[in-house]
């Protein structure tokens, strides 16, 4: 029976590097690898005092054993407490508090008074002579302790809301627990108190502590509840919308998530090579896919990059990458390669591309339109402020013209001038050669009198065969002498008339007024003034022809 803590020391032994080797090491591991370890040493011991061959000796071994027992309710009650996440609770000073009776058993173990925890008689048989004292049954009270108050924290935890991860992880240390209070019980029930009657030590405890690291290690291999890292990797891969295969350096596939399943059928431990592109993809797309991976074998440190279309269900627009897997010395150790769908982002560019050249198209033709716009505004503009007949202003503008012209003028006392004329005898040109020379006649006259004008100066058709020309910044002087040009340009223009060769000319009697000096009470009224204005070119006008006509009559305002 000796050798059966040994052999329950090595299968813990196996349990523990299988458990270290396999899993990502969280802090609940090692809090459990920390009590796997007070697992071990227990048969460890308990096999090393039974082969001691001095009395000294296996007390030795036997406290080591006891010391190492005292701390398996303090460790096993710690495991739950993060187990079932109430690590808050445990902070140093608490743990110190909460630590008493194990460190109290420890001690008792350590100094053993008077023989009170344990003593070795002088009988053949070892265990027969192996005598427990009080301390002993105190590290039993105090392990029980432990015991009953992890049983009630994972009890309170199970009735309250968890998760079902959690809930898993508590019955499953549950059940451990279990199985290990029962070898425990037996143990001390058959090795303590009826030893006497089996005449051999039966190793109940080595054997419970194995069963229940069996259990547990078996728990952690089948639903991982405590590999937490590798489930949310694992969760965080397959929730991602794009395919994912992780390679080693040997292109082994190591991981691939459920995205790309349906689209390659790839498992774990087989080789990612051509032969499984070739299976799986066809012509032009294959030869692509190929060369992308010579490329990144040949450049192994390298990000690379392509997309491909697959025929599918449907044509699927996919960008494939590569990454290199780097450890820290930058050697690559694998590579991870992603196949992102980008058909509906394709698609929705091409959408926004065609909307884009139609809304330039309408773009384009709402400028044209625009421009058309434009043009036909400015000449209904050009319309509404010239006369058809001869292009010149129309009276509306001129009068519009003079009204803010006239404000101005009289508030900073800049001198102007008014031509009022109009031609002599017309009448008798429409009567003898007809209303076409007549149009004819007015429309020379009024290229020939603008061609006289300077460009600041505005020529209207007042009505008829009248006109009117408003003279800025002209005083009295400069107002006749470009009214005696006007006079003799109009006198020298001859008008063909389209009998033979035959052509007339015309004159014209011209009204002209000049303002120099303002009075300040024109302002209140400047509507009023400038009718008056034009009503003494009127008269100036009607005098000249009542005078003989083809002459000029100046007023003065002042």
């Amino acid at each position: 029976m000796i050798w059966l803590d040994f052999s329950m020391f090595l299968v813990l032994l196996g349990l523990f590097f299988y458990v270290f080797a396999s899993s990502s090491v969280t802090v609940l591991h090692r809090i459990y690898l920390l009590l796997h370890i007070v697992f071990m040493i227990w048969p460890l011991t308990q096999f090393i005092s039974q082969t001691a061959s001095s009395n000294s000796y296996k007390l030795f071994y036997l406290t080591v054993s006891y010391i190492d027992l005292s701390l398996l309710g303090i460790g096993w009650f710690v495991f739950i407490v993060f187990l079932t996440g109430q690590s808050y609770v445990i902070r140093k000073s608490r743990l110190f508090v909460l630590s008493m009776p194990a460190l109290a058993s420890v001690a008792a173990a350590a100094i053993n008074p008077n023989g009170l925890f344990i003593s070795i008689g002088e009988q053949a048989d070892s265990m027969k002579q192996l005598q427990h004292g009080p301390l002993y049954w105190i590290m039993i009270a105090q392990l029980l302790l432990y015991m009953i108050v992890s049983v009630a924290i994972m009890a309170h935890r199970l009735r309250t809301d968890v998760s079902d991860r959690q809930r898993t992880l508590i019955r499953t240390a549950m059940t451990g627990m279990f199985t290990l209070l029962l070898f425990s019980i037996a143990d001390l029930c058959i090795n303590v108190l009826v030893i006497d009657y089996l005449g051999r030590y039966i190793p109940l405890v080595s054997v419970g502590m194995a069963f229940a690291a069996v259990y547990l290690v078996h728990a952690i291999g089948r639903n991982k509840v405590f590999d937490i890292i590798q489930t949310v990797q694992r969760d965080v891969m397959n929730t991602m919308s794009m395919g994912i295969i992780v390679l080693d350096e040997n292109d082994t596939i190591i991981e691939v998530n459920k995205v790309i399943k349906p689209v390659i059928r790839l498992r774990i431990g087989d080789k990612f090579n051509s032969s499984v592109i070739a299976s799986h993809f066809k012509g032009e797309t294959a030869r692509e896919l190929a060369a992308f991976f010579e490329a990144q074998r040949q450049r192994p440190n390298e990000r690379l990059e392509f997309e491909l279309t697959l025929d599918l269900d449907r044509y699927r627009h996919v960008i494939v990458q590569s990454a290199p897997i780097l450890n820290h010395k930058k050697t690559p150790v694998g590579r991870v390669i992603t196949f992102q769908d980008v058909t509906e982002l394709r698609l929705l560019v091409e959408a926004t591309n065609s909307q884009n050249e139609q809304l330039q198209d309408r773009n384009r033709d709402l400028l044209l339109m625009q421009d058309e716009l434009f043009q036909a505004n400015k000449k209904l503009e050009q319309m509404a402020i010239t006369d058809g007949l001869t292009g010149c202003y129309n009276r509306r503008y001129l009068l519009q013209k003079l009204e803010q012209e006239v404000v101005a003028n009289i508030r900073y006392g800049i001198p102007f001038s008014i031509f009022l004329f109009d031609l002599d005898y017309f009448k008798s040109i429409n009567d003898k050669y007809g209303h076409l020379i007549g149009d004819e006649v007015l429309c020379s006259t009024a290229d020939v009198v603008r061609r006289t004008l300077r460009l600041t100066d505005v020529l209207a058709r007042y009505g008829g065969e009248e006109f009117t020309v408003y003279l800025p910044h002209t005083n009295r002087e400069q107002a006749d002498l470009m009214a005696e040009m006007v006079m003799e340009a109009v006198e020298r223009n001859e008008v063909n008339t389209g009998a033979g060769e035959q052509s007339l000319s015309v004159t014209i009697s011209m009204g002209v007024i000049s303002i120099e000096h303002f009075e300040p009470a024109a302002l209140d009224d400047p509507k009023a003034f400038l009718r008056e204005l034009l009503s003494q070119a009127d008269a100036a006008l009607y005098e000249a022809k009542y005078s003989g006509r083809n002459r000029i009559v100046k007023r003065k305002l002042a």
